[in-house]
């Protein structure tokens, strides 16, 4: 099992909802944007590549990252919400200087 970031339960469910698995996992990065300076970047992929850095992995998801980002996703924690005002998918970064209200963007 490799755990360089944590998914909540919450988080975890959803991300199975949407296919995401051993063979269609989520392919993380960070860009430029956001209100804090960088953002959070995310899609479901099915084709790795050699450059591929396995953040989180254990019996039903995997998570991978390129080699860059991989530097601003080591330790944050994926977290799903689901209330009335807002639902979707939170990064939580301790390593983050400062981050912004929705938790989609930081700075390092």
């Amino acid at each position: 099992m490799t755990e360089l970031l944590s998914i909540t339960d919450k988080a975890k469910g959803q991300l199975q909802t949407l296919d995401v698995n051993q063979a269609s996992f989520l392919r993380l990065w960070v860009g430029e944007g956001g209100c804090s300076g960088m953002s959070y970047q995310a899609v479901i992929d099915d084709n790795a590549t050699p450059l591929d850095v396995i953040l989180y992995q254990d019996d039903d998801i995997k998570v991978v990252s390129d080699n860059s980002s991989r530097l601003y996703l080591e330790g944050i924690t994926i977290d799903y919400e689901d209330d009335l005002v807002k639902s979707g998918f939170r990064f939580i970064n301790p390593n983050a200087v400062k981050t912004c209200g929705c938790g989609g963007s930081f700075q390092a």
